[in-house]
């Protein structure tokens, strides 16, 4: 189902749920929907949700772990955004996670090291994310990283060494990240085959 650019849709019908082999949602550029209606949560064979641009969308409600076999979703330009739901990590099936220009993004649940499927994770121009999660180390199946334009970001931490299927990873315009972990240091001198680093500049200094 492909609403993209309703730009008048406020509110979607509370009995969109009852669309029970619905694989594929688009609702970006939806820049009037404030909410949707927890039914939309209970579609258990969403594959495909993109929520991006719902430049209104204020939060997104607890019942989002249901979705049980969600492998992509879109929340990029949501800046009204500024937390995830604390059990987040539940959408264990997740392989694409967009929250790149989340402006108001803060922080990150713990849970969300536990999307042990994740591949890639944008996370660029999160402009008040100011720490990650302490075991962030944990995406074992993580191979595309970008923390780039995340401003506030401090010092990254040390199991960030453990994303040993990382192949991209971008960190140009992170002004606060002065000091890299060790082991990120000497693996980038090392120029792994095929893996990317982009780093602020003076961050070996």
């Amino acid at each position: 189902m492909i609403l993209s650019d309703c730009t008048a849709l406020e509110e979607l019908p509370k009995d969109i749920g009852k669309l029970l082999r619905l694989n594929d949602l688009n609702l970006a550029f939806c820049s009037n929907s404030k909410a949707f209606p927890d039914s939309m949560f209970q579609l258990k064979e969403l594959k495909h949700l993109d929520l991006s641009n719902c430049v209104k969308l204020q939060y997104l409600p607890d019942s989002i772990v249901n979705l049980s076999q969600l492998k992509t979703f879109q929340l990029q330009c949501c800046n009204k955004i500024k937390n995830l739901p604390m059990e987040f990590g539940k959408l264990e099936n997740l392989v694409y996670l967009n929250l790149s220009h989340c402006s108001q993004l803060k922080c990150l649940p713990d849970s969300i090291v536990n999307l042990s499927q994740l591949k890639t994770f944008q996370l660029s121009n999160c402009d008040n994310l100011e720490n990650l999660p302490m075991e962030f180390g944990k995406f074992e199946s993580l191979v595309e990283l970008d923390l780039s334009g995340c401003s506030q970001l401090g010092c990254l931490l040390d199991s960030i060494v453990n994303l040993s299927q990382l192949q991209a990873f971008r960190l140009q315009g992170c002004h606060k990240s002065e000091n890299l972990p060790i082991g990120v240091r000497e693996t980038s001198m090392l120029g792994g085959p095929g893996l990317i680093w982009l780093f602020p500049i003076g961050v070996f200094t």
